[in-house]
C-alpha cells in the first residue's frame, strides 16, 4: 500500500478503526525475509505461516460493519 493523501478528519471512529485495521492487516501480509529465514533455520516456517493465517482470520472479525 502506498500512502496517497491525507484523509479529511470528518470520518467516524468506525471508519478510522477499519482503516487502521486494514493497514495492520497489510503489515501482517507483508513478507519479512529475515523473520522467515529464522523460521526456516528453526524448522518452523510452515507453523509460522499457519499462525499468520489464524491471526488474519481473527483480524477480519474485528472489522466494524
Amino acid at each position: 500500500m502506498i500512502d496517497q493523501n491525507a484523509i479529511e478528519d470528518t470520518e467516524s471512529k468506525q471508519e478510522k478503526w477499519n482503516r487502521g485495521l486494514d493497514i495492520f492487516i497489510e503489515s501482517v501480509h507483508k513478507p519479512d525475509p529475515s523473520l522467515r529465514q529464522c523460521a526456516h533455520n528453526q524448522n518452523c516456517y510452515h507453523e509460522l505461516m499457519d499462525v499468520r493465517d489464524e491471526v488474519l482470520k481473527h483480524l477480519k472479525t474485528l472489522r466494524w460493519n
